[in-house]
């Protein structure tokens, strides 16, 4: 597993494990020797030139992919992969112009085979393997020794195409150092769990592919499962003396097109899971396993631990001390300490002397934290942000915590969500998948549990003063809880304290660019005791269109100003038209925004022309609005409920039209005239 933007990403979904390097291998190995076309060039020929299409702008177009996987007795992958790759414009040659192989060099093999230029006149050159260079890949936040080959194309034109085949076995981590004990500084290949294989294939990129394969040649008393989602693929069984091969085709793959706030790609593309392991029982079980040795704790974190609970009298004083130590002290950042890294936790003793870890490392912390202050506490795999299918691949990019109840259940606590915020467990891992590692696995893989709209709220009491001469004066207390506190924290925590007003007076600016901030107060970000609230005086110059008899005014509270800062991604999230959405829409979270806005206006004046009043609801979303009016004042409500993070196609069109309106009553004007007046809408 690698670890991206705070995350472990699996690579192994990509059809090939990431790969390179055998025991003492030199580079000059690894780079592989030049080689003369092989036999299938013919055919290779004949593909490329019936690829003669635009295909939609791409720049290039994939003509032919291949994956052929040999399945060893103990579980290792070997990977043959060769890729012809078209080149339709001058972007495509720069993409293509060099070519680069990732891998670990603890955990994977590889060897180039061979690199050839098929020239646009039906020419084939053969690339000098030798001119490869071996070099650290990029890396930012975890330095986990990734290194990668690379190797210049020379020469290319539009029509020529790349042909690239290289051999890969091992594992992009290795979870387990030294085989099944799970520990040793040194190299190994042996699987995650020995003498099991599995893999995630996606079958879509983001350019045009005209013809996959993937093969599996498996030995015969390794059962093999499957399952094909979000498609379908053409695929044959076969049977040779000792093996199993299992073939799976498709052709004609367009180019995947992102949507705006869509869900994860690999919920949407067709994807082949397989996995020779029985059930997720088993994978929680091997979790715990793997895991267990590095909870061992030593006097310095004992000492910590009750450093840190002495003085609190509640199991849920301590849960959340504990938590929020090991959020805030343990900062993200991976650092390789041998070959164990991705599942396998590094030793927390380790751990708290760095005061450094990626996800896996700051949950294994607070799983030994909460152990010596008397928890029954494991470790968890979770996978944020995607759906894991029923096949029990390796289908995690998060490490999580949980803590057994007095009821017996377990509740999930995330130590790398957590810095500066309140929630526990992050309302945006609602209804995600987890497998718990405990010495039984009898939980197998569950999903979490869902977070109603009034556990993410924004509260919103507003009372403004309009002026005959047009000028507004308001004050605003949003009080927050779960999603839209911990994007108030973050906002703010982001920021020296003196620049927090700055950032308050930026966002005033979308109710008026003549809005001044008189007083702001705002919770301290790191300050846990109690929800987070924000509370300010304003003025506005210039706020009423029209005459002392008659003044045209905005709803002050339907602006937009300050949702950019605790509901931050709620407006862009209705940018695509409900006809043209293909994909389910993913915000945050759930959320409730309850607005209740009072505007004071002179004793003589009476709003005459108001909004209509709303009522939605639908699967989605809700929204009811309210608004009054008598001489002397205005008052309305609203209550609008995001009830999914994830909205399905079918009911964008409920949750666009709660946003939309909801945008849109920002947009209207009131009308106030001196007298009396008969209220219109």
């Amino acid at each position: 597993m690698l670890r991206r933007r705070g995350k472990l990403w699996s690579t192994v979904g990509f059809g090939v494990w990431i790969a390179v390097l055998t025991p003492g291998s030199s580079l000059a190995e690894r780079r592989g020797s030049p080689a003369s076309p092989s036999d299938a060039s013919v055919d290779i020929a004949a593909m490329i030139a019936g690829a003669d299409g635009d295909y939609d702008g791409a720049d290039y177009v994939v003509v032919h992919e291949t994956t052929d996987v040999d399945v060893a007795d103990n579980g290792l992958g070997t990977n043959t992969h060769t890729r012809v790759i078209k080149i339709l414009t001058d972007a495509g040659i720069r993409s293509q112009s060099t070519q680069r192989w990732r891998y670990d060099p603890l955990t994977n093999d590889l060897k180039l085979k061979a690199v050839r230029i098929h020239r646009n006149d039906g020419k084939v050159d053969d690339v000098d393997l030798r001119q490869a260079i071996e070099q650290p890949s990029p890396a930012g936040i975890i330095f986990w020794g990734e290194q990668q080959l690379v190797l210049n194309i020379p020469g290319l034109e539009i029509g020529d195409s790349v042909e690239a085949t290289h051999v890969k076995s091992g594992f992009n981590t290795a979870y387990l150092a030294g085989g099944a004990s799970g520990r040793g500084g040194g190299r190994s290949l042996e699987p995650p769990m020995p003498g099991h294989w599995y893999d995630v294939v996606r079958w879509q990129e983001s350019v045009p592919i005209l013809k996959k394969r993937y093969t599996v040649r498996i030995p015969k008393d390794k059962p093999l499962q499957y399952e094909i989602v979000n498609g379908a693929l053409t695929s044959s069984v076969r049977f040779d003396e000792d093996h199993v091969v299992y073939n799976f085709e498709k052709k004609d793959i367009p180019a995947f097109k992102s949507e705006s706030r869509m869900i994860s790609r690999s919920d949407v593309v067709c994807k082949l899971v397989l996995a020779t392991l029985k059930d997720w029982h088993d994978k929680a079980r091997w979790f715990y396993e793997a895991n267990e040795p590095s909870f061992k704790t030593d006097e310095a974190i004992r000492k910590k631990v009750k450093e840190i609970v002495t003085g609190l009298d509640s199991d849920e004083e301590k849960i959340a001390a504990l938590n929020h130590w090991v959020a805030e002290n343990v900062r993200y950042v991976g650092t390789s300490r041998g070959a164990h890294e991705g599942y396998t936790t590094h030793p927390v003793i380790q751990t708290f002397h760095d005061r450094g870890g990626v996800c896996k490392d700051k949950a294994g912390m607070l799983v030994a934290m909460l152990r010596e202050a008397g928890f029954e506490s494991y470790i968890v795999m979770t996978m944020a942000g995607s759906r894991v299918e029923e096949t029990p691949a390796d289908q995690f990019n998060h490490a999580v915590t949980c803590v057994r109840k007095d009821d017996g259940t377990l509740r999930m606590l995330d130590p790398t969500w957590l810095p500066k915020s309140r929630e526990m467990w992050s309302s945006a891992e609602q209804l995600q998948t987890v497998v718990f590692g405990t010495p039984d696995g009898k939980e197998g893989k569950q999903l979490t549990a869902y977070s109603p709209p009034e556990e993410n709220a924004a509260n919103w009491r507003s009372t403004c003063t309009l002026l005959q001469t047009g000028e507004l004066y308001g004050s605003i207390r949003v009080s927050t809880l779960g999603c839209p506190e911990t994007s108030l924290r973050r906002a703010m925590g982001a920021l020296h304290p003196e620049d927090r007003w700055g950032r308050i007076e930026k966002s005033l600016a979308i109710l008026s660019p003549t809005a001044v901030l008189v007083s702001s107060d705002v919770t301290d970000p790191v300050d846990f005791s109690r929800p987070a609230v924000m509370e300010l005086d304003f003025a506005v110059t210039d706020f009423a269109l029209g005459e002392e008899n008659k003044m045209w005014v905005r709803l002050p509270s339907f602006s937009g100003a300050l949702t950019d800062i605790v509901l931050p991604d709620i407006r862009a999230s209705v940018a695509v038209k409900a006809d043209d959405r293909k994909y389910p829409l993913r915000i945050r979270s759930t959320r409730r925004f309850d607005c209740r806005e009072t505007i004071k206006l002179p004793a003589d004046v009476v709003a005459t022309r108001l909004p209509d009043p709303v009522s939605i609801d639908g699967p989605a979303a809700s929204m009811n609005f309210e608004i009054h009016s008598e001489p002397g004042r205005v008052h309305y409500e609203c209550q609008v409920d995001l009830k999914k993070h994830k909205v399905p196609v079918e009911d964008y069109a409920n949750y666009k039209e709660v946003i939309d309106r909801l945008i849109e009553l920002g947009g209207e004007m009131i009308l106030c005239e001196r007298g009396e007046q008969r209220v219109r809408r």
